[in-house]
């Protein structure tokens, strides 16, 4: 399934510009988080812009088209850091910018 990608013990991060950033720890956590993104949003789709790799890590610019319950269309831009160890995905943080991402996993322009 598709939690086959992530190490158990993983981590994921959100922005938590609004009220602090949230941890999520091991598959039921991300189950957790997934479905708590789901919830929030009528409709979600994500666009990979961009691809930054390091050597265990990864950045990705995504722009994420979401629509409200009430009807309201969104467009969001982030960053999201991923790493990765054996394979599988260890630790993942979401960002609101390309270069506090970059910063985050430790990769250079």
């Amino acid at each position: 399934g598709p939690l086959d990608l992530y190490d158990p013990q993983v981590t994921f991060t959100t922005r938590g510009d609004v009220e602090g950033p949230t941890t999520f720890t091991g598959h039921r956590g991300m189950a957790d988080g997934v479905a708590s993104f789901g919830e929030a949003w009528a409709e979600t789709a994500a666009h990979i812009i961009e691809l930054i790799e390091g050597d265990d890590v990864v950045v990705a610019v995504v722009r994420f088209d979401l629509r409200s319950h009430a009807g309201a269309e969104l467009e969001v831009e982030e960053a999201w850091a991923y790493w990765l160890r054996d394979g599988k995905l260890t630790r993942i943080e979401q960002h609101g910018s390309r270069q506090k991402a970059l910063e985050a996993a430790g990769l250079r322009e």
